[in-house]
C-alpha cells in the first residue's frame, strides 16, 4: 500500500472577486480547505491586493471520487503528472508534482484541469501534492476497470503531451494504434 501524499491546496484572490465565493469554491472540492485569515465584505470599488491563500495537509477523497464520477480517471492520471519532478537525497527520494483545476468548474462541484499555458476566466486552484511514492499513488488513485484492457501508467506512451493534446487511439479510418496484447 503506497502512503497518501501531502497535499497542499492554494488560490489567489485577486481584488475584483469576492473571496467567499472564491474559498467556496475550492471547498466543493476539498472540503476541508479552511484558510486561516478573515475576509471582510467589500463594496466596490475595493482596494486589497491580490491575496494568496494555502492550506497543507488536505485530504484527496472527495476529489478522487469527482473524478471517478465524472469518469475522467485517465485525464487525470495525465493532468496530475504532468509536472511532476523528483528531488534525491543520500537515503531517499521525494516525488512532487503541481496542476491547476479550474476554480470556476469547481463552484459547480466539477474538476476542470488547467494547462498552465491556458487562460481560465474565474482563477485556478493550485495543487501540490509530494511523496516518496507518489507516482504509484496517482496509478492506483485513478485506477479503473478498464484498465484491466488498457494498462496505463505515469509517462506512459497513451499519456497527455505538455500541451493537453491527446494521443490518438484509433487512425482517421477507426483501425486501433495502440495493441495492449503486443
Amino acid at each position: 500500500m503506497t502512503s497518501t501524499p501531502m497535499v497542499t491546496v492554494s488560490t489567489t484572490l485577486s481584488a475584483h472577486e469576492i473571496g467567499s465565493k472564491c474559498i467556496e469554491a475550492v471547498q466543493r472540492i476539498f472540503p476541508d480547505f479552511q484558510p486561516g485569515i478573515e475576509l471582510e465584505s467589500e463594496e466596490f470599488p475595493n482596494h486589497r491586493d491580490a491575496i494568496e491563500i494555502s492550506q497543507e495537509g488536505i485530504a484527496t477523497d472527495l476529489f478522487l471520487e469527482l473524478l471517478s464520477e465524472q469518469r475522467i480517471l485517465d485525464t487525470a492520471l495525465d493532468a496530475m503528472s504532468l509536472n511532476m519532478s523528483t528531488t534525491s537525497t543520500a537515503d531517499s527520494t521525494q516525488y512532487t508534482t503541481s496542476f491547476l483545476i479550474s476554480r470556476q468548474a469547481a463552484l459547480m462541484g466539477k474538476v476542470a484541469f488547467v494547462l498552465e499555458s491556458e487562460r481560465t476566466v474565474g482563477g485556478v486552484i493550485n495543487v501540490l501534492m509530494e511523496s516518496p511514492d507518489l507516482t504509484l499513488w496517482l496509478q492506483e488513485a485513478t485506477w479503473h476497470p478498464g484498465r484491466r484492457d488498457v494498462p496505463r501508467s505515469v509517462g506512459d506512451e497513451l499519456s497527455m503531451r505538455a500541451d493537453g493534446a491527446v494521443t490518438e487511439w484509433f487512425d482517421k479510418k477507426g483501425r486501433a494504434t495502440i495493441h495492449p496484447d503486443d
